[in-house]
């Protein structure tokens, strides 16, 4: 057979026909058309022949039309022929089975659905596509046989043959092509021309019947131009979509899509042509590929061989050299061991010379020393220069000697010294701060601190330090910081502080005097040590306070708070000077640590002025408390005094504080309000009582305090008389006499009959009125006086109290003077007193009647807690007192004439 001859495929693959190598085209290869399925070339064949057998057998291309692919074709008998059946003619991208798969008309890919619905090609239309125009889509059943797999296993053991000559023949490289040039080219003796001659089979002329525009780069079939070019004057009627012309239509869709069929099948013959020129050079580089392989394998043995010899040569060097540096790292290790154990040595004897130092007292460099050693035991010399001194000469960095257990008693042994020296610098700033505070509060008098808190000045003594005080606090300070024991200074300070303002307690507590040996010992009874018997000392201190007369009592509760508002006011003046130097250190160290930041908000000693403050208010409240029933009997000028003193320091401690810490005090005192305005009521009744009955009715001497009274009281109609509100003032000097214990009237005057022979006037001024005195009318003009100044003093909540007090006393007076002189028949007894001057004073007290009306009615003007009497009650009790004078009058009244 010759070369032209047509391989013959008989399901075996690759086999010889007369000698000659062959390649198989696999049973049911489709054919081009319907005479090509039995054809076989006439006359002579070209290589393109072999070459498009190999081409189908490897890469077979699955097709979506009826055009058959290039690589499952054998070329035609004449590449002249033109003549397709229309059955196996390729459809063109107009039919509607067809589609471009472009993704401009439909996102979905070959979706002719999308594209007739959303109407994305033929936009021209007049009217959306109807239900007709869809084409119906059958959907394929999910459900599988249950004996799938084995309809499986038995379809690969059914096309296993197949596929081993399919993988037989898909890789070009598993067949012999050495042997299959030499025959094709020995075996038949072909010869070059013979070649050239099949190569040329296909006239390269034919290419110049496709137009050029085809082979335009910018080649768009989307452009109407083009498009047009392309139709090439066929009409395929696409704007008359009516079933008339449907056989026209597909007549003319043919013709265009036979003649692009004729266009692609030139051009395919042509590139077939020009890959056959060059297939026996193909063949040739293949069978090379081999041989270079070979020879790559080779050299790689070599060269694995040769890397093997390089490594034990390598290796042997390498040895030796790791021992030789093995033998240098263990010397260096040695000697950094030596240099480690020199660095501890150097510790301990630091350690001594530190230890000596602090015996000597040098605490300063000792503390030094003791930072130098920390930083030597840390192992780090880049900032202590001590340490770049002593280490200076030797070779290897500082080892970290922290986790060695030995040192762990030096390293705590430094500690607690350091802790010490803290202590001790500590307890230096507290006694000078101390000694400071003392100095501070003897230099100043009571009266001159009453002055300054009810006049408002703010002296700012309390913030003036000397220069040298300063200096020293700074020094102190440093020092301080410098062993981190700044915070626990500070507390420390905030103890002491606290325990010197409980001395001020103490120092001016009631002492008892106890006789012996011809000389007077004075004993604090509370330092007195009794630990077997505290509640004796108590008790003792109870009754010690208890014996204080009212002078004694205030003046020591002057003197602890004025002492103690002092001693507050230079406490604040410490805070702040502390803060600033402290403050000021901690920003100049140049590296600061995390405790000292956290270390900025313990430095306030501001709780500590809080927390004396809530302990100097319980326990003067405790030491009132012990005084309360005594307190009940004091006259009220004085009890408003005491009310005073009281209340300017509660209100001093909430200026410096800024809070309101405790209610303690406040409590006491309002409770001892509550139980002296309570006491009033029966001591009054006792008074008037005691008054009435010693009571004589005859005309008694006015001293001008009492007319000054009257005149306060008329006056108070409309404002506060300077008198009593003087009461409250402290700036004067404030003194108690022994002699004012009880408030009795004899308390503050003379008695009376020792000034009958100065001459006095014996009547009462009230307004425009005069009314003619009696001893009991001016007792009550007192008490009157007092409930007065109490209602205008005390808080506005015990102004109902005092306003019922001047009215039951107002009643009881005129009932008890009424009762005096009245038989039980309700009848004025004839005593042989003078009744005119009973009849005075109950309408003078009638004035007063009025005048206590209208002074309450002015209060609850300016006070919301005070609901006044309702006016009718002090309508019935002028009532009443008329109906006492108008028996009297008629009583006294001359008998009628005859």
């Amino acid at each position: 057979m010759s070369l032209n001859e047509v391989p013959q495929n008989n399901g075996q693959g690759l086999r010889k026909v007369n000698g000659r190598p062959k390649i198989v085209v696999p049973e049911g290869s489709p054919s081009r058309n319907s005479d090509s399925a039995s054809f076989t070339l006439e006359g002579d064949t070209s290589l393109n022949d072999d070459l498009l057998s190999i081409s189908g057998s490897v890469t077979p291309r699955a097709r979506r039309s009826s055009r058959m692919s290039l690589d499952s074709i054998t070329p035609r008998r004449s590449f002249d022929s033109r003549t397709l059946s229309v059955a196996n003619s390729r459809s063109f991208g107009f039919e509607n089975e067809t589609h471009s798969g472009s993704m401009d008309f439909s996102p979905l890919g070959n979706n002719s659905i999308y594209e007739i619905v959303m109407n994305t090609r033929r936009k021209n239309w007049l009217n959306y596509p109807t239900v007709a125009d869809i084409p119906q889509v059958s959907l394929s059943k999910n459900d599988l046989d249950d004996h799938w797999k084995t309809h499986v296993r038995e379809y690969v053991e059914n096309i296993k043959s197949e596929y081993q000559i399919f993988q037989s023949t898909n890789n070009i490289r598993n067949m012999n092509q050495t042997e299959q040039l030499k025959e094709l080219r020995d075996g038949e003796n072909m010869n070059e021309e013979l070649f050239e001659e099949n190569i040329k089979q296909g006239d390269p002329g034919l290419i110049s019947s496709v137009p050029n525009f085809y082979f335009s780069d910018d080649f768009q079939l989307d452009n109407p131009r083009t498009f047009h070019k392309v139709l090439d004057a066929i009409d395929l009627f696409l704007t008359k979509p009516d079933m008339k012309v449907q056989t026209r239509r597909d007549e003319a869709f043919f013709e265009l899509r036979d003649k692009l069929t004729d266009y692609l099948d030139i051009v395919e013959t042509l590139l077939v042509t020009e890959i056959s020129k060059s297939s026996h050079k193909f063949f040739h580089a293949l069978s090379e590929v081999d041989s270079i392989q070979k020879r790559a394998y080779d050299t790689l043995s070599k060269l694995e061989e040769l890397a093997q010899n390089i490594k034990i040569i390598d290796g042997d060097n390498i040895n030796k050299k790791i021992s030789h540096l093995e033998m240098i790292f263990k010397r260096k290790n040695v000697e950094k061991l030596e240099q480690g154990l020199l660095q501890a040595k150097l510790v301990l004897n630091k350690t001594d010379e530190c230890s000596i130092m602090y015996k000597e007292n040098k605490f300063d460099n000792c503390l030094e020393l003791i930072k130098s050693i920390d930083h030597l035991i840390k192992g780090d010399d880049s900032v202590n220069k001590d340490v770049q001194n002593w280490t200076r000469s030797w070779p290897y960095k500082l080892s970290n000697l922290k986790t060695i257990p030995s040192l762990s008693t030096t390293r705590e042994f430094l500690t607690n010294m350091k802790i010490e020296i803290g202590g001790k610098f500590s307890l230096q700033l507290s006694n000078l701060l101390i000694d400071d505070l003392r100095s501070f509060c003897q230099s100043i008098e009571p009266n001159e601190t009453l002055y300054r808190i009810q006049t408002g000045s703010n002296d700012k003594k309390q913030t003036i330090f000397t220069d040298k005080f300063s200096s020293e606090i700074g020094e102190l300070i440093v020092k301080l910081n410098r062993c981190e024991e700044l915070t626990s200074a500070f507390d420390l300070y905030r103890e002491k502080s606290i325990m010197e303002l409980k001395s001020v307690i103490k120092i001016h507590l009631p002492t008892e005097n106890i006789h012996s040996d011809n000389k007077d010992v004075i004993v604090n009874t509370h330092d007195e040590k009794q630990p077997n018997n505290g509640s004796t000392s108590g008790s003792k201190l109870s009754r010690l306070i208890k014996e204080q007369t009212p002078a004694e009592f205030q003046s020591m509760l002057l003197k602890i708070f004025t002492h103690a508002l002092e001693a507050l006011r230079r406490l604040y003046g410490h805070q702040k000077l502390l803060l600033d130097i402290s403050l000021n250190e901690l920003a100049s160290v140049k590296s600061p640590n995390e405790n000292q930041h956290n270390m900025i908000t313990q430095l306030d000693i501001r709780t500590g002025i809080n927390e004396i403050i809530r302990i100097i208010q319980l326990r003067t409240g405790k030491i009132i408390a012990v005084r309360r029933e005594l307190n009940l009997s004091l006259r009220y000028d004085y009890f408003l005094k005491f009310y005073a003193i009281c209340v300017l320091f509660i209100q001093e401690c909430e200026v410096l504080s800024g809070e309101f810490l405790t209610k303690y005090l406040s409590n006491v005192l309002a409770s001892q309000i509550k139980y002296y305005a309570s006491a009033q009521s029966s001591k009054n009744y006792r008074n008037i009582k005691k008054k009435i009955d010693a009571e004589e009715w005859v005309p008694y001497i006015v001293d001008p305090s009492i007319q000054s009274d009257v005149n306060d009281i008329v006056s108070s109609i409309d404002i506060d008389p300077l008198s009593w509100t003087a009461i409250l003032d402290m700036t004067g000097n404030f003194s108690v006499h022994e002699n004012d214990i009880s408030d009795t009237s004899s308390g503050k005057r003379k008695n009376e009959g020792d000034e009958a022979s100065q001459g006095h006037r014996k009547s009462v001024v009230v307004g425009d009125k005069t009314f003619v005195a009696s001893s009991s009318l001016l007792a009550a003009i007192e008490v009157i006086k007092e409930l007065m100044a109490l209602s205008i003093n005390l808080p506005s909540i015990y102004l109902s109290n005092f306003e019922k007090l001047c009215y039951d006393m107002l009643q009881y007076y005129n009932n008890s003077a009424m009762a005096s002189v009245t038989q039980p028949g309700n009848s004025l007894l004839k005593t042989g007193r003078n009744l005119s001057i009973m009849g005075e004073s109950l309408d003078c007290l009638a004035e007063f009647v009025i005048i206590v009306q209208r002074f309450y009615q002015r209060l609850s003007n300016s006070s919301r807690d005070f609901e006044p009497f309702d006016p009718s009650h002090y309508t019935s009790l002028l009532e009443q007192y008329q109906a006492s004078s108008n028996k009297i009058y008629t009583a006294n009244a001359p008998p009628l004439p005859a």
